[in-house]
């Protein structure tokens, strides 16, 4: 019985985290996910204490740290100046696209995926209404290029840093495993775009505003270097072997003491929402693993996930991909890590986890969460993307970075 309850729990919260408009019903991720949590301890599934202890507190400690860190950047105006940098720099439509691409891709590995989103999509529709261009093909840019680039580290995205934890992968590994993987991807990303909007991007860019400059911007240089200075200990700390969450925490305590007038102020850029869906998801995965549904799902999965060679790549790739386009990707890690644990995977197989549902997150609007924050915050603005305008940008630009990604893990010489 406790089977049938845990696999409902499971299907309606991840249904909530997928479709999210639901019919005469408004609850948002982060609520369905604590809805499902608290469901999993009231049926019985799970005992309260069994629920507390299944809250990856490294992960919630992890991202609590670097929101505060990026919390700091925005504060201190440097999305304003990246803004202006691009537009200083770009004359034509191909050469405002790639900046798009460069800097969402290059920074998300940074920055998270999620966060350069939030952060550059308001940024980037009112530079683009500006210029009078079609905005479609630069969000897309924008949005694409995040989830690829954020491939690259353990911290450019939730799954990789779920990957690092489960896994042990040091983030010197992982980048020299996935960070060429990640360049390419934007080549890939670009290409498509300049294919599939060929004619809304010719020709050069139209009314060029009059552009203030650098020195004329409110930037707060102070906290700027301290920010930045705190980012560059926090790398350090962590190619030195530094558990990735007490980096992030220990360098984002030490910016709110030598910030010490902005703590209310960066504490309420935190997206607590983000980190109480975290936790619900957690908790339910943890229900979903106290039964037999997921010992079904190694038995069906484990063989093809723990082959040889590229039979066990294919197989998670696939599956992977699949489930990521279900679910989410980050629901994805969280219910393929353990399957990968049981199997006792090795380091290649985490490192196919990361790349594929990174990467399978560009196929679909509902792939990442990432490519919510972009619509959502776009169509605020009077710009919507349709389903299949999506689809038809990230399908070959999902299938393409996934093949080249696949080829480069298989023949990478480190």
């Amino acid at each position: 019985m406790d089977d049938l309850i845990a696999l409902a729990i499971f299907v309606v919260t991840y249904a909530i985290i997928a479709i999210q408009k639901i019919p005469r019903v408004h609850i948002s991720r982060a609520a369905g996910a604590l809805i499902g949590a608290v469901a999993m301890a009231l049926f019985g599934v799970l005992s309260p204490q069994e629920a507390y202890s299944a809250i990856d507190l490294d992960t919630i400690v992890f991202l609590l740290g670097m929101m505060i860190l990026v919390a700091h950047l925005e504060i201190a105006g440097f999305f304003e100046l990246l803004e202006l940098w691009i537009l200083k720099r770009a004359k034509t439509q191909h050469q405002l696209l790639a900046l798009v691409i460069a800097s969402s891709g290059l920074l998300s590995p940074l920055f998270m995926n999620d966060t350069i989103c939030l952060m550059f999509t308001p940024v980037l529709v009112r530079l683009v209404q500006r210029l009078k261009l079609d905005p479609v093909p630069y969000l897309l840019g924008l949005v694409l290029a995040a989830n690829a680039g954020s491939m690259a580290t353990l911290i450019g995205n939730p799954q990789n840093m779920l990957v690092g934890l489960r896994s042990g992968l040091s983030f010197v590994k992982f980048l020299l495993a996935l960070g060429p993987a990640a360049l390419l991807s934007l080549v890939i990303i670009y290409f498509a775009i300049l294919l599939f909007f060929r004619k809304s991007l010719a020709g050069a860019l139209l009314e060029r505003p009059d552009l203030p400059e650098y020195h004329e911007l409110a930037v707060q240089r102070g906290l700027l270097s301290v920010s930045f200075g705190t980012l560059v200990l926090f790398l350090g700390l962590l190619v030195f072997g530094t558990p990735p969450q007490w980096a992030a925490i220990s360098c984002a305590a030490l910016l709110l003491v030598l910030a010490s007038n902005r703590p209310r102020r960066a504490l309420q850029h935190v997206d607590w929402t983000l980190l109480l869906l975290f936790a619900g998801l957690f908790v339910v995965m943890r229900g979903v693993e106290a039964t037999s549904w997921l010992d079904r799902l190694v038995s069906w999965a484990g063989p093809g996930v723990n082959a040889s060679g590229i039979v066990s790549v294919l197989a998670l790739v696939v599956l992977t991909v699949v489930v990521s386009n279900l679910v989410s990707n980050v629901p994805a890690v969280l219910l393929l890590a353990p399957i990968l644990v049981r199997v006792e995977a090795g380091s290649e197989s985490w490192l196919v986890l990361a790349m594929a549902s990174t990467l399978a997150g560009n196929l679909t609007i509902i792939g990442s969460a990432a490519n919510l924050i972009v619509l959502e915050i776009a169509s605020q603005r009077g710009v919507h993307i349709s389903f299949w305008t999506y689809l038809k940008v990230g399908l070959p630009v999902t299938i393409a970075t996934i093949a080249i990604s696949m080829v480069w893990l298989m023949v990478r010489p480190f």
